[in-house]
């Protein structure tokens, strides 16, 4: 789950009564251990959406919008009617449902709750563990610094991870080849770690990293071992300590394998 700050129109903001949803969404973003709280307030909660103004479908259609973050398509989602009517500007129509009915009704897209405001950014593959889990597994975002890691060749490499690697790769967006080795950080205070390589579009990254955490969750979780995610752009060279290593790929994305696409539902 991706909960970014965006400016939101004033007279908006204050017009809308702040929902317990509403609370949640800016509690997570300063502190991911509320996320739990969220998601389970979120599957009960109403949401509304857009439909167009003139269909005349006999299924509900919902409207999309580029994402202002990597230019995707992506459903907005609101938590209360004012917000979704201040967004609207009459030019559509509102719908209504729970969180887990409108989940449910869009799997395949990525949902964005409050475009114009605290907005959280939630992927396919994030919606499918949210429904079929009541949560989603914490993924923390962090940064390497020069000097703070050093990479290392595994003795061996985790079966059951490059098995998992092997079976959901081919179904993340984006992602072209991926490599595994050890991580060994500066300082006593923190173990050494596996170290995910993923090389894909740049402008998927954070799409990619997320959606392989998800993916790879259950299995991460019973090998004892932190595991870190990494990214690079697969249109140029690989990442130079790749290459020290001597390290071959645990995935690699076959000529003739499709980039998986998504499949959208719109009857609510």
């Amino acid at each position: 789950m991706t909960v970014e700050v965006a400016p939101a129109p004033g007279a908006e903001r204050d017009a809308a009564l702040a929902t317990e949803l509403d609370r949640l969404i800016e509690a997570a973003a300063k502190n991911p251990g509320r996320e739990p709280e969220l998601f389970q307030t979120l599957l009960d909660a109403t949401m509304y959406a857009h439909t167009p103004i003139d269909d005349t479908s006999k299924r509900v259609r919902l409207v999309m919008f580029k994402s202002p973050d990597d230019g995707s398509y992506v459903v907005p989602v609101f938590t209360d009617k004012a917000k979704a009517e201040f967004a609207a500007r009459g030019n559509v129509r509102l719908v209504e449902a729970t969180g887990r009915e409108m989940l449910q009704a869009t799997r395949g897209a990525t949902v964005m709750i409050n475009p114009n405001d605290v907005r959280c950014t939630l992927y396919p593959e994030e919606i499918g563990e949210l429904l079929a889990s009541g949560t989603i597994a914490p993924i923390q975002k962090d940064y390497f610094e020069e000097g703070q890691t050093q990479c290392f060749r595994l003795p061996k490499m985790p079966t059951a991870l490059a098995k998992a690697m092997k079976k959901s790769l081919p179904d993340i967006h984006g992602v072209e080849v991926a490599y595994v080795a050890g991580l060994k950080w500066q300082g006593a205070d923190r173990p050494d770690s596996l170290l995910i390589a993923l090389g894909g579009r740049a402008d998927l990254e954070d799409r990619e990293a997320r959606a392989t955490a998800i993916a790879l969750h259950r299995v991460i979780q019973q090998l004892n071992q932190p595991v870190d995610i990494v990214h690079f752009d697969s249109r140029h060279a690989k990442p130079g300590w790749i290459t020290h290593l001597g390290l071959k790929p645990v995935y690699r994305r076959r000529l003739n394998q499709p980039t998986p696409g998504g499949k959208y539902q719109w009857l609510l």
